[in-house]
């Protein structure tokens, strides 16, 4: 483990559950020399990632604030997908929250959401709230297209709430079970964060084909009348693909060293049946198949 590895770790120990910590505190948790805690935080304090308060003890810094701003602006997956959610959340029923989540460290965190109305249900997945794997609709269609080399480090560690997740109590059941997510290529659940709301995920994939996190929508349960569930599938799917075109145009314009796409022109080829179809005849490119790895 590196340096900037440990001086990582000491950050990671700021949470919602412990937001301050003193320096002899994190040394003992982190099993390193007061001194050597010391110069974290001393470099930590300098780049402005924490600051100190009363008596010693120390929380989170503004410069976090800062970063935020950049990856909100700056982070290809959000500018790909933000103009994409804001069309499909008008297309979608009035009593819905679109959710764009990552990939994080082995769990699953919302990065953006979007919703034509503010909703007044609770959503779990809040942005920067960080959830399991295994739990939620947006998650589950991220870990059934995971390898399955990391999925099975992740059962080994969660098996009962594997079982619990209804994604099998044996490894030969989870990966039964993630095939089928895999081949569905969408995850629908009921009240698995949050009691009454119907959760719909479908993978996000870089254009190498690797899972970098989901597009979600969720909805009241009770919302969910004939031929609802169907719709905003549909529409979801199509939302995306249009991610999928918009990270892949970005990526090739990044390999040639041309500029990005602006964030509000990255659905624009697939924004309407003509331009969709003229798209299509110009770029014969599949969406990559996401598919396990051992």
């Amino acid at each position: 483990m590196t340096t900037s590895d440990r001086v990582l770790g000491v950050l990671g120990l700021f949470t919602l559950e412990e937001p301050e910590w003193t320096v002899e505190d994190a040394a003992e948790r982190s099993r390193l020399a007061v001194s050597t805690a010391y110069r974290y935080f001393r470099s930590l304090s300098k780049a402005g990632l924490i600051v100190a308060v009363a008596s010693g003890r120390y929380v989170l810094g503004p410069a976090i604030i800062q970063y935020d701003r950049q990856i909100r602006l700056q982070d290809p997956l959000t500018r790909a997908a933000q103009p994409i959610m804001k069309r499909l959340t008008g297309e979608l029923p009035p009593h819905t929250v679109t959710l764009l989540c990552r990939l994080f460290r082995n769990q699953v965190m919302c990065v953006h959401q979007e919703f034509a109305e503010r909703p007044d249900f609770a959503v779990s997945y809040e942005r920067g709230r960080p959830i399991p794997l295994f739990r939620g609709a947006a998650s589950k269609i991220i870990l059934a297209n995971m390898s399955l080399r990391a999925v099975k480090a992740q059962f080994e560690e969660h098996k009962a709430k594997f079982a619990q997740a209804n994604l099998g109590r044996t490894w030969d059941e989870v990966k039964e079970r993630l095939r089928e997510l895999r081949s569905a290529g969408v995850s629908v659940t009921q009240g698995e964060l949050d009691p009454g709301m119907c959760g719909i995920g479908m993978p996000l994939l870089e254009p190498t084909g690797t899972v970098i996190g989901s597009l979600s929508v969720v909805i009241p349960a009770r919302h969910l009348v004939a031929n609802v569930l169907s719709d905003i599938t549909r529409l979801l799917g199509i939302a995306a693909e249009e991610v999928h075109w918009a990270l892949s145009l970005s990526a090739r314009a990044s390999a040639s060293g041309l500029p990005a796409v602006p964030a509000e022109n990255s659905s624009g080829p697939v924004h309407s049946k003509h331009a969709k179809s003229k798209a299509r005849k110009k770029s014969r490119t599949p969406r990559p198949r996401a598919r396990a790895r051992g």
